[in-house]
């Protein structure tokens, strides 16, 4: 009985110890304006910014948001991404993608650089993280 129950508990270790662990991986991503990442056989394009985000040394009553748009292309699909910093009203900075039958969280880091006082035509950066989940 003894020999029963301890290769039981044995075979229990490898049905359930052999379980396959997703595998994680995160890749940073800058981007200008009209610029693309290929993401496999997808491409991921930033549209356009919009920063409404207080500027430095200015006295402003709200903190105001910083929205990045993207469109993303695959299998000759398009879908538009909108992914914002600060304050967004419903917008968030985490998007959760399907890119060919694998997931993806594509999180807005930044947009840089930060908006100042006066404006300046500067050309303005934004860095995401690409994480397969």
């Amino acid at each position: 009985m003894k020999n029963l129950i301890f290769f039981f508990i044995v075979l229990s270790m490898f049905v359930f110890g052999c379980e396959k662990k997703s595998e994680t991986k995160t890749t940073n991503y800058e981007f200008e304006i009209n610029t693309s990442k290929s993401i496999g056989a997808s491409t991921l394009v930033l549209k356009s910014i919009s920063d409404s985000r207080c500027p430095i040394n200015a006295d402003c009553i709200g903190a105001g948001g910083a929205k990045a748009y993207f469109k993303l292309t695959a299998n000759n699909i398009d879908q538009e991404i909108i992914l914002c910093k600060g304050d967004c009203g419903t917008l968030e900075s985490v998007a959760n993608l399907k890119i060919n039958g694998i997931d993806y969280s594509l999180k807005l880091i930044d947009i840089t650089p930060y908006p100042q006082l006066p404006t300046s035509d500067v050309t303005k950066t934004v860095k995401v993280e690409l994480t397969r989940t």
